[in-house]
């Protein structure tokens, strides 16, 4: 038999004081009816916590069952995790990809007035408001959007119309690059969209290395 204290008011008092401000314990005890109904309700309303129900044999027995102080187990689903962004991937990527990517983007900005910026997504090479071209990362592979008409392109690079993408309106073709060939039709491609928009090479370009860059954007050191 365990027997629980609580609190009432004082019906004495407070006919004395004319308030009902003043309070008294009083003892009860708990038998065993009561504890059944006490686990009937717990193993009804959290069957999570009290999945067995010989636990609360082993309560302190001068404290009363109170739900909200029973803890409750971690949750154990899967959480949510970020996809990586384009300077994480790039990082991890096989030193091919990255000679591959550190290629292309010194052989696009060497066009004038054309500035590189890295965003979670892309590695986005423009002038001005105009976009010129972006570079992605898939897996082993290189992505290169460019802003040109896919009906210009030769049907031999297999390149890919993504004007029914939003993300990719201003740069909706699209070449994949997985091997040295690819990385050919990728820089003719590039004069192609230069041409179109009527960019013209800097003879003072200076190559910058494009993993030192995406190094210092993980850093928070990019400008």
């Amino acid at each position: 038999m365990r027997t629980y204290t609580g609190m009432k008011v004082d019906q004495n008092a407070a006919a004395e004081n004319g308030f009902f401000a003043t309070i008294c314990e009083e003892g009860f005890d708990v038998d065993q009816s009561l504890l059944e109904a006490c686990r009937r309700d717990l193993g009804k309303y959290y069957p999570a916590e009290f999945e067995n129900v010989e636990e609360l044999a082993v309560m302190d027995a001068t404290a009363p069952v109170i739900a909200d102080e029973i803890e409750t187990p971690a949750p154990t689903g899967p959480k949510y995790l970020p996809s990586p962004t384009f300077a994480q991937k790039m990082m991890k990527a096989d030193e091919l990809l990255q000679d591959r990517y550190d290629e292309l983007k010194n052989y696009a900005l060497r066009f004038k007035k054309l500035k590189s910026r890295l965003s979670k997504k892309f590695d986005s090479i423009n002038q001005g408001r105009l976009h010129f071209v972006k570079l992605s990362v898939a897996g082993k592979t290189l992505k290169l959007y460019l802003n040109m008409d896919i009906s210009t392109t030769d049907p031999k690079f297999h390149c890919k119309d993504m004007r029914d993408k939003k993300t990719y309106e201003t740069v909706p073709v699209l070449l994949r690059i997985k091997s040295g060939r690819a990385v050919k039709y990728a820089k003719i491609l590039i004069d192609q969209c230069a041409e179109v928009h009527g960019l013209k090479e800097n003879p003072k370009f200076t190559e910058v290395d494009a993993i030192k860059g995406v190094e210092d954007f993980l850093a928070g050191k990019a400008e």
